[in-house]
């Protein structure tokens, strides 16, 4: 089942598509995109973003500017995110991820678990502005880096009478 279409002033969160490989690999062959994230492997190759196309990416969203894909984001079960450098440090993730919070949360979901790796300044501050907090530290494998390492996990409770669908 694909996440529905979901838009922001600036973006369209849609399903990721067989035409999305080429923008997914650009991203994911960035070692500053790639080395914070647990996932993917490393070197990331198209064989990889097809691979994850066809098997992984049900539930993710492509985030599009202008038309563009520049990052992806979904809800499973955790939240997870990341986005091509370039367009790092415009908030354009806090709205994506403002946006699919209030989705899930809208839709009957429960509590959200995120977390990211200490160091990474920038998904904690995306994380902390959506009202996530810390819970504990975990050990995960990273599959780009080869070992395990501590993730910060974090909780988003689900709002206080938010009615269910």
């Amino acid at each position: 089942m694909h996440a529905p279409t979901l838009r922001t002033a600036r973006l369209v969160l849609r399903p990721v598509a067989d035409a999305d490989a080429d923008a997914i690999v650009a991203a994911l062959s960035d070692w500053q995109v790639t080395r914070w994230l647990s996932g993917p492997p490393w070197p990331f190759t198209r064989a990889d973003a097809d691979h994850w196309i066809a098997n992984g990416a049900v539930g993710s969203r492509a985030i599009t500017l202008g038309g563009t894909m520049i990052g992806s984001i979904g809800i499973k079960p955790d939240l997870g995110y990341w986005l091509a450098p370039a367009h790092h440090g415009r908030g354009l993730m806090t709205e994506a991820a403002r946006a699919v919070v209030a989705h899930h949360f809208v839709a009957g979901g429960g509590d959200i678990v995120s977390g990211h790796f200490p160091g990474n300044i920038a998904s904690r501050a995306v994380l902390t502005c959506l009202g996530f907090v810390d819970t504990q530290v975990e050990r995960a494998h990273a599959r780009p880096l080869g070992r395990d390492v501590d993730i910060q996990r974090m909780l988003l409770a689900r709002p206080c009478g938010q009615p269910r669908p």
